[in-house]
């Protein structure tokens, strides 16, 4: 949607203005990446990054007190992209066949999940089980908070740098009880055996 210069945005979603609610988002990585097996173009054997990553939504409205904001959680998504640890974007890259493909696979959009916490307090989070990085290197995500109307970024977060490295001279880190917690809850699957259990 274009915007004159100086124009108010606001957005009329479900019959609520959310441009006009005051409220403040925040997404932190509350688990991410350290280690990825590079897929090249195996797409039917390649390994997601692990642990997977998860970030949780914050919202504080108007008022400053913090909400679960049910209104609009049908209306935001969350994006991912590839950088580099100096925060350069590596999402494409020409393959040895001179071919430009994409460096990410998987799930790179999502959608809220409301579960619990470890405390059984209810909360909103993202999650990016099946994540994969084509090529050997040393990489992070960059994640953004959005309306899927469009507009500027609610809210970015980019996890700390994670080596990809040869398929060959991958050794899985041990699954976390966070990712354990979250998959226990049936609202999103991260890919356990159930013999985890």
């Amino acid at each position: 949607m274009q915007h004159e210069e100086g124009e108010e945005e606001t957005m009329n979603l479900g019959g609520i203005n959310h441009g006009d609610l005051g409220r403040t988002y925040r997404i932190t990585p509350i688990q991410q990446p350290i280690l990825g097996a590079s897929f090249q173009g195996a797409y039917l054997s390649r390994l997601p990054l692990a642990p997977p990553l998860i970030l949780q939504l914050d919202c504080w409205d108007s008022e400053g007190d913090l909400i679960i904001p049910y209104d609009e959680l049908p209306f935001l998504i969350c994006h991912l992209s590839l950088q580099t640890p100096e925060e350069e974007d590596a999402a494409m890259i020409i393959s040895p066949e001179g071919e430009q493909v994409s460096m990410l696979y998987g799930t790179l959009v999502a959608a809220p999940a409301e579960m619990n916490d470890t405390s059984n307090a209810p909360g909103i989070y993202f999650v990016f089980p099946d994540v994969s990085v084509r090529y050997v290197g040393r990489f992070r995500l960059h994640a953004l908070l959005m309306r899927i109307t469009g507009g500027p970024p609610l809210d970015t977060a980019t996890t700390e740098a994670f080596d990809i490295v040869r398929d060959t001279d991958y050794v899985a880190p041990p699954i976390t009880d966070l990712t354990r917690h979250f998959d226990s809850q049936g609202v999103v699957r991260f890919g356990l055996p159930r013999s985890e259990w």
